[in-house]
């Protein structure tokens, strides 16, 4: 797993790989101490990507590969964007079948040079290729504070960018992507970059002690940044999780330092996680939260130093630039179709149907619709076959609270007609349980950890509770791999819930059901708390969805 400093110039905006729950809901009902929905319980796995473009506070790393064979003609004209589009595979579709409006048109201002390469638009989104000569403006990361098209009645369109530093020509290449598309098939835009941002890496060390069980403050007072304070959890199997939570002297530096704990061995080598970690969480009263997993022996054996490693500017430019061109789609709409479907999907999918599928030379979007709010699917996984070629699907949610969407990027290569065979696969079933549950009585609080177990439905729920810095941690757990985990917990307080705020962000489908929640100012030695929600998991399930057009009546 590569860090997250080497990684910035990949996900700089670009949320599309990135794997996080919707925290905006999560935390915002967290803090209004509201029931909320199961999405804490996000999948991360790579096929199963969460993505919400108005919550830019987190940077999860986590990406794969995809390496991409291409015809020596189809090499030699676009070798320049083979790397760039490798978690874009329909856009390399769409070069490759010769497709995309050629755009070839540049601005510069104060040294900087934008140029738009091409442009391809279709029914499910608009990509632009890009390059950008920095001028003077060199370091470690250029950075936009923000990027969009601008339609004619001067509304910003917001999406996500990724680019790379081509050393060979000196010049930044990146691509933007939007789900914006013209309502007809041309439409003038201003594609609009306000600025740019030079970031270099900046690390500060700190006097870390694994063998302290209350939290450890270190002020920063730094390039923005304030006061950090680190915690340690040990958890089963050897694990231990650091989590970190920071505050900023500056606000705006909170969009760009993406902080992190980084540990060195003896020989100033990184270590590395055991897990997936995640960064940026809001805290309840505006902090940056992280949490990073190691092996807890190897850290006491090969940990030399604790770094804070984060991003500070360098430079910047303010004026923006600004290039008008006019968007056709026309030529993609020869390869574009929609089948009406509205399949139910599975049995147990509690009303899910498969409402749609719009088929672009770039991208399938399946559409899955509810009666009501979908909170989170009844599967992790999901592939799409076509004709034979497996297709790995990315979950989106949709702008209507009632859909969610299923993308898959289009193979170079592959031929799709209105009549191509499809089926959707959907696997890794997750259901959610809710209900009047039996609470769990916590007695001789204190700081020593205490263990008990309970039963929920027949699983065996393993809880250790203590108190940290005045605050009441609980944590449970089950060894049975179906127990997916428990979202969160809660006290009865004069009649009224009052929930624990989760110190560890749990994932569907990672093997890990680990919940921590916290109780804050904790003064009693007693507390009865209950389960408000639970998973299972059945890694096995498998269902198969033919995409038949439905039948007009």
């Amino acid at each position: 797993m590569k860090h997250t400093e080497e990684r910035l110039s990949h996900h700089l905006k670009n949320d599309a790989d990135i794997h996080y729950p919707d925290f905006n809901a999560m935390w915002d009902q967290i803090q209004k101490d509201q029931e909320r929905c199961p999405e804490l319980h996000a999948s991360a796995r790579n096929e199963n990507v969460r993505r919400s473009l108005r919550w830019k506070k987190s940077a999860l790393i986590g990406t794969a590969a995809v390496i991409l064979m291409a015809t020596p003609v189809y090499a030699a004209v676009h070798y320049n964007w083979i790397d760039l589009l490798d978690h874009r595979r329909g856009i390399q579709n769409a070069l490759q079948n010769g497709l995309g409006q050629k755009l070839d048109q540049s601005v510069t201002v104060g040294g900087v040079t934008l140029t738009l390469d091409t442009a391809f638009t279709d029914d499910n989104r608009t990509v632009i290729l890009y390059t950008l000569k920095p001028g003077k403006y060199k370091g470690d990361t250029v950075r936009f504070p923000s990027i969009g098209l601008r339609d004619e009645t001067g509304k910003l369109i917001e999406g996500r960018y990724y680019h790379d530093f081509d050393q060979a020509d000196g010049e930044y290449k990146g691509y933007f992507e939007t789900e914006w598309t013209p309502s007809g098939s041309k439409a003038n835009v201003d594609f609009t970059v306000n600025g740019v941002q030079v970031l270099a890496p900046e690390e500060q060390a700190i006097n870390l002690d694994l063998s302290q069980r209350m939290s450890q403050g270190f002020d920063i007072h730094k390039n923005g940044l304030g006061k950090l304070a680190v915690s340690v959890f040990n958890e089963k199997d050897n694990r231990v999780m650091l989590s970190t939570s920071l505050t900023f002297d500056q606000s705006e530096v909170r969009d760009y330092a993406f902080p992190y704990l980084k540990v060195y061995d003896q020989k100033g080598q990184t270590l590395e996680w055991i897990a997936p970690s995640i960064s940026g969480k809001p805290g309840a009263h505006g902090e940056y939260i992280s949490e990073q997993f190691y092996n807890l022996d190897t850290l006491k054996q090969q940990a030399s130093s604790y770094v804070l490693a984060y991003h500070k500017e360098e430079g910047r430019m303010d004026q923006p630039l600004n290039i008008g061109i006019r968007l056709d789609k026309t030529e993609m709409l020869s390869g574009t179709s929609k089948r009406v479907l509205n399949l139910p999907l599975g049995q147990q999918s509690e009303g899910v149907l498969v409402k749609e599928a719009i088929i672009t030379p770039t991208q399938i979007r399946v559409i899955l619709a509810q009666d009501r709010a979908i909170l989170q699917l009844p599967y992790l996984k999901y592939n799409l076959d076509v004709n034979g070629t497996r297709l790995e699907g990315a979950v989106w949610p949709a702008e209507n609270s009632n859909q969610t969407e299923l993308r898959f990027e289009v193979n170079p290569g592959l031929e799709i007609h209105p009549d191509t065979p499809m089926t959707l696969y959907a696997h890794h079933q997750v259901q959610y349980i809710e209900g009047e549950f039996e609470p769990v009585i916590l007695s001789a609080i204190r700081e020593k950890p205490q263990i008990v177990d309970s039963n929920l439905d027949g699983f065996i729920i393993h809880w250790t509770y203590y108190l940290k810095d005045g605050d009441l941690y609980v944590e449970r757990y089950s060894d049975d791999p179906h127990f997916g985990g428990m979202n969160q917990t809660f006290m009865l307080i004069k009649g009224e819930r009052s929930y624990g705020m989760p110190t560890k962000t749990q994932f569907a489908g990672d093997g890990d059901n680990q919940g921590i929640d916290r109780y804050e100012k904790y003064t009693s030695d007693t507390a009865v708390v209950y389960p408000w929600m639970y998973s299972t998991e059945e890694p096995e399930a498998r269902i198969a969805v033919p995409l038949v057009e439905e039948k007009k009546k």
